[in-house]
Parts: C-alpha cells; sequence; structure tokens
C-alpha cells in the first residue's frame, strides 16, 4: 500500500514538472515567456493566485449568493416598525392610566380636605355653644352671689385676660344686677379696669372684635 502511495505521488510529481517543462517550452516558442509571465505561470502550478483572479473569482461568488428580496425587506421593516408601534402605545397607556390613578388620588383627597374642614366646623360649632352654655351658668351664679363676691369673680376672670367673658356677662344680667355689682368698684385699680370693660360694651364688643377677625380672615 505504502509503494502505491509512493508512487502514485511522484508520477503526480512528474507530471507537475512535465507541465511546467511544456508551457515553458510553449511560451519561449511564442516569445512571449518573461520574467513576470514566468513568475505567474510558476505561482499558478503551485496554487498560489498573484494577479488576484481567484480573488475576484471569490467575491463574485459571493455576489451570486441569494439575497432578501424587496418584498422581505419590506416585511422586515414594517415587523420593526409594528414592534415599535406596540411599545409606543404600551408606554402611552401606561401614562395615561397613571394619570387617572393621579386624577382620582387628588380627587379623593379633595373630599377628604372637604369633609375635614366640615368637621372642624362642625367642632368649632360645638365648643362655641359649649362657651355660651358656660358663661351663662356662671352668670346665672354670679347674679345669685352678692355683689361684693361677683365682683371678686368677674376681677378674677380679668386677670386671667377674660376680658371679653366678663363683658359677654355683664351685658346678660339684669340692669339692677349689673348696677349692685359695678358699684363695687371703688378702688383707683379697679376703677380703671370698670372703664376698660365699659369702653368694650360701648363698642359692641366682643361681638364687634369677632367680626373684625372674620373679615381679616377673608
Amino acid at each position: 500500500m505504502t509503494s502505491r502511495l509512493t508512487a502514485a505521488f511522484a508520477a503526480f510529481c512528474v507530471a507537475t514538472v512535465l507541465t511546467q517543462v511544456i508551457l515553458t517550452g510553449y511560451f519561449a516558442a511564442r516569445g512571449s515567456l518573461k520574467a513576470e509571465n514566468l513568475s505567474r505561470l510558476l505561482a499558478l502550478l503551485n496554487g498560489i493566485d498573484i494577479t488576484g483572479t481567484k480573488l475576484q473569482q471569490m467575491l463574485r461568488a459571493s455576489e451570486d449568493r441569494e439575497q432578501p428580496d424587496f418584498d422581505e425587506v419590506l416585511e422586515a421593516r414594517r415587523r420593526k416598525r409594528y414592534d415599535m408601534d406596540l411599545r409606543l402605545r404600551s408606554q402611552q397607556e401606561f401614562r395615561d392610566e397613571l394619570s387617572g390613578m393621579l386624577a382620582e388620588l387628588r380627587e379623593e383627597r379633595d373630599r377628604f380636605d372637604k369633609r375635614l374642614v366640615s368637621f372642624r366646623q362642625e367642632l368649632e360649632q360645638i365648643r362655641e355653644g359649649a362657651q355660651r352654655e358656660g358663661l351663662h351658668d356662671v352668670q346665672r351664679t354670679l347674679q345669685v352671689l352678692d355683689p361684693v363676691q361677683a365682683k371678686e369673680q368677674l376681677l378674677i376672670m380679668y386677670e386671667d385676660e377674660r376680658i371679653d367673658d366678663v363683658v359677654t356677662i355683664i351685658q346678660a344680667m339684669s340692669t339692677d344686677k349689673r348696677k349692685d355689682i359695678l358699684a363695687e368698684f371703688v378702688s383707683k385699680d379697679e376703677a380703671d379696669k370698670l372703664a376698660e370693660i365699659l369702653r368694650r360694651i360701648s363698642e359692641g364688643m366682643p361681638t364687634s372684635s369677632l367680626i373684625d377677625r372674620a373679615s381679616e380672615g377673608l
């Protein structure tokens, strides 16, 4: 087996050499055997392409490969646009849903704020009603006390900076009871305090002061 392969290889080499000799003689006979042609001939016989022909053949072969047709290109582009549209639509739907949720939250917050304002107003009305009822109780109590004792209680409230309450109580008393109590303000300090009480009564306090504060808040 080895001897046969050796013989075949030797025959191939001999054939190659003979081909080179024959071609060399052919070009020499035609007078075109130049150094450049000889180099190309030897290179081709040894499988080397120094002219670039094989490279051109490879390029032409690559060009001959099957290319996507126009419809396939359009379909690919259509799918790409479709995917992009889906993403954009999904983003827009998310933004719309988020906007809706925020709007609902704002409406719920507005309803809560209104309920809170209403609740605070009700509490304020209850507080004011309780204060009025408490002052009426104090006024009725002072009316049954001795004028001196009633004066002392009013002065305690005055010193506690509850002058408006003192004014309200005195205004609610009967004329005779009010005269008896106010007649007990005899000292200089008591007379000054009585003057402030009477000044406030003449100016319509505490109702007028409440109106002024309400106007400032508008």
